[in-house]
């Protein structure tokens, strides 16, 4: 009865200490809410994947699109001459196009011509997929429901990817999502380690201004982040066969900067943290909605609006556009520099916020 009582009272003690914790309470209760929030979010079964269609007339054009409405989860994004679908395509608007060639189409499926032609932007398959195949499956029921099995039929032209390799789509993103943990890891306990030790303000006191210490530090784990982030694309190169389409430079370019935005982000959470403890949550809470709201576990475009509007505030995002459009679909520096800037305003954002925090710290 004794030890009853002695483990009663040290789980009463244990009890009112977890209550008081800040860090603990937030561990316990908020990481799971927004873990829940933010899976139900990126999860979404019942998405619209954007269709262009390009017909000989604007009346086929208006048949398809008809047709295709009735179909689950099928926006269409536009309607134009034959060549417009597959530029929309090509341009990013939309994620397929159908080319309906002349004299054949939905509507007319008796007459003769080319067959149907559909263009699928395979760079993220799995959002490309299960549209393409309800497609193709209500082409083929309306030539079964007249009679004309036989006719032409159509094509599936399969850009960027035309396997539909689930890797191939993966890969560009997980070379980001390396070099930010380790990035955001190193930031936040390098300098709460040293903040816990003393040997920050130890630093500071010394006749170097704090911008300057906090580039001091940063440079060497930039470089670090960037031999990681190619170590991890020439993995992706030599074993799965991903292929390099645009320049490659431009990608290895802005490796650095990205780094630099997570490490810049983590000096930033462990000069508000007191604790590693707590610069550790604060670096959980920051990757796991990037990881979630940036395309890489699931397609962007399966967000609700709001979900994507979060998203686009991450470095991460627009690194996995540059990633994608450099390994999958050619692009270049132009494209990549547009993903950058989006990645240098961040950078600059946390660089100022880390600098406020380090100053009112010392106050």
């Amino acid at each position: 009865m004794n030890s009853l009582r002695r483990i009663a009272a040290v789980a009463t003690v244990e009890w009112a200490r977890l209550l008081r914790t800040r860090i603990a309470l937030t561990l316990l209760l908020v990481v799971p809410l927004l873990q829940i929030v933010l899976f139900g979010t990126a999860i979404r079964p019942d998405t619209a994947v954007a269709v262009a269609i390009a017909a000989p007339t604007a009346s086929d054009a208006e048949t398809v699109a008809k047709e295709l409405r009735k179909q689950r989860n099928i926006m269409i994004v536009g309607t134009g001459k034959p060549g417009t679908a597959e530029a929309l395509v090509k341009r990013g608007g939309a994620v397929i196009g159908i080319e309906v060639p002349e004299a054949r189409s939905f509507a007319n499926p008796l007459a003769k011509g080319g067959p149907l032609r559909i263009v699928v932007d395979e760079s993220n398959a799995a959002l490309a997929s299960a549209a393409t195949a309800r497609i193709e499956a209500a082409y083929w029921r309306t030539l079964a429901e007249r009679g004309d099995l036989a006719g032409p039929g159509l094509t599936t032209t399969r850009l960027y990817n035309p396997d539909s390799r689930a890797d191939w789509s993966f890969l560009p993103g997980l070379i980001g999502v390396t070099v930010m943990i380790a990035m955001i890891m190193l930031g936040s306990l390098s300098l709460a380690r040293e903040r816990e030790g003393g040997t920050w303000e130890a630093l500071l006191i010394l006749p170097v201004g704090r911008a300057e210490v906090l580039l001091g530090k940063l440079l060497p784990y930039a470089a670090i982040g960037s031999v990681q982030g190619l170590a991890v694309m020439a993995v992706g190169l030599w074993l799965f066969d991903l292929p390099v389409r645009g320049t490659a430079l431009a990608l290895a370019a802005i490796l650095p900067l990205f780094a630099a935005a997570h490490l810049v982000l983590g000096y930033a959470i462990a000069a508000r943290a007191r604790t590693q403890l707590a610069a550790l949550q604060g670096a959980v809470a920051f990757y796991l909605p990037a990881m979630l709201l940036s395309g890489f576990l699931y397609p962007f475009a399966t967000l609700p609006g709001w979900a994507q509007t979060i998203g686009n505030l991450f470095p991460l995002t627009h690194f996995i556009r540059a990633a994608t459009g450099v390994m999958l679909r050619g692009e270049g520096w132009a494209e990549v520099l547009v993903q950058a800037l989006s990645i240098a305003v961040f950078t600059a954002i946390a660089a100022v916020i880390a600098t406020l925090f380090q100053a009112r710290s010392l106050d």
